[in-house]
């Protein structure tokens, strides 16, 4: 007879209850700081979505960083970062082999590490409402994505040789710090990715 075993989890503390069964983790308007909870991320190890959003109270803490240890689940397909008081882009996440998506909205990120490239499975980037005013120059590189998101951000530069040429779409609504000549001239230039 199957018994059905929850494997969606909204605390940490529920989690832990059964690590292995762990597969979604939504932790939503945290309150605390995660740097030293690596121990206990390290135990999800079927965990494959995982989504992570600050509470505002939290959002000027000057040390908040996610543990490390998020690298290491090999299974991770699906990550969500939303009002995470994060100054530069956890670079860790680019040794995460298996992600095919990835969503950092609301920080103050304003760049983007040339290893992001690695992540050769990443089908959907959402970098958003954040101090981005570049693109790493390896983005270019990353054959399998499909879905771009840049929305609220400061980009200047839109070089069509910045993008990857098989992308279906790229999202830049918000502000527009880009001029309308590169705007078009990149529509022009992907013509079959939706802008």
């Amino acid at each position: 007879m199957y018994s059905f075993r929850k494997n969606k989890f909204s605390s940490l503390s529920k989690a832990l209850e059964n690590p292995k069964n762990c597969k979604k983790l939504s932790l939503l308007f945290i309150e605390y700081n995660l740097k030293d909870k690596g121990a206990i991320f390290s135990q999800f190890i079927n965990l494959r979505t995982l989504e992570i959003q600050a509470d505002p109270s939290i959002y000027n803490l000057d040390d908040f960083e996610l543990p490390k240890e998020i690298a290491d689940l090999k299974k991770l397909k699906k990550i969500w970062l939303l009002n995470l008081p994060f100054k530069t882009f956890p670079e860790w996440i680019t040794q995460i082999k298996s992600l095919t998506y990835l969503m950092i909205r609301g920080n103050d990120i304003e760049t983007i590490p040339d290893t992001i490239s690695q992540l050769d499975k990443l089908k959907t980037l959402r970098i958003e409402n954040c101090r981005l005013n570049k693109l790493p120059k390896t983005l270019n590189q990353m054959s399998k994505l499909r879905h771009l998101g840049l929305s609220d951000t400061k980009l200047t530069d839109l070089n069509p040789d910045l993008f990857p040429q098989n992308l279906k779409e790229i999202n830049l609504s918000g502000s527009r710090r880009y001029k309308d000549e590169d705007f078009e001239n990149l529509k022009r230039t992907m013509k079959r990715t939706k802008i």
